[in-house]
């Protein structure tokens, strides 16, 4: 069962990068929602953000052989960037759950915070490496612009450390933000009452993407 799922959410994320990158407008806006919302789904089904990732790429690729761009590079760049985008919100949107949660009633359980706390360690460690070796399959890229891609891949990557360690780090001092599934079977809504970590990471979504927002335009 858990398999189809995991199909369900790369084969909606494919066409949807596909037609974004052969539309050739407003690449970046649009691929980090829906990167951004592909994570959060993967809190459910299992699937890891280096597989996202590799799906992205893959419908990135498509739509650069649908549409044959002039500057492909830039595309590239703009698929990299909503990909550092996407997963920062993500990850960002992890911390202010678990955050909120430290104050409050609600707990995740175990297993979700600890799939959540590797696949963002996994995406950290395995960014560039995964969009370098997902570009390298296609037709679509010279070698001169994979390896340009690489570069800007690796600058991504550092961009999203620093809030991924965060969210790591949070969830290490607050084990009491989740709990064991054993301990919280029968266990009905109220106090102790495991939570659905998704339903937390979407409602924290906009909330992260307004202040990764801010913290961009302090930077300019």
């Amino acid at each position: 069962m858990t398999t189809a799922i995991v199909s369900d959410v790369q084969a909606a994320v494919k066409p949807q990068v596909q037609k974004i990158v052969a539309g050739g407008e407003d690449i970046r806006r649009q691929l980090t929602k829906v990167v951004s919302e592909a994570a959060c789904r993967c809190q459910e089904t299992g699937e890891g953000f280096v597989e996202l990732t590799q799906s992205v790429i893959e419908g990135a690729r498509a739509g650069l052989e649908k549409s044959l761009p002039k500057d492909r590079e830039d595309v590239v760049r703009q698929v990299v960037d909503a990909l550092g985008d996407g997963l920062s919100q993500t990850a960002l949107a992890a911390r202010l759950a678990v955050e909120e949660a430290v104050s409050s009633s609600r707990r995740f359980t175990e297993q979700d915070v600890g799939r959540l706390r590797d696949d963002l360690a996994a995406i950290r460690d395995l960014f560039e490496e995964t969009v370098t070796k997902c570009l390298q399959k296609g037709k679509a890229l010279t070698e001169s612009q994979i390896a340009s891609a690489k570069t800007h891949a690796s600058r991504v990557a550092e961009r999203m450390g620093p809030i991924c360690n965060e969210v790591v780090e949070v969830i290490r001092k607050n084990p009491a933000t989740f709990a064991r599934e054993g301990i919280q079977a029968g266990v009905s809504a109220g106090q102790g009452a495991a939570a659905s970590l998704r339903e937390a990471l979407s409602r924290s979504l906009k909330r992260a993407a307004e202040e990764l927002d801010r913290a961009g335009k302090q930077k300019k």
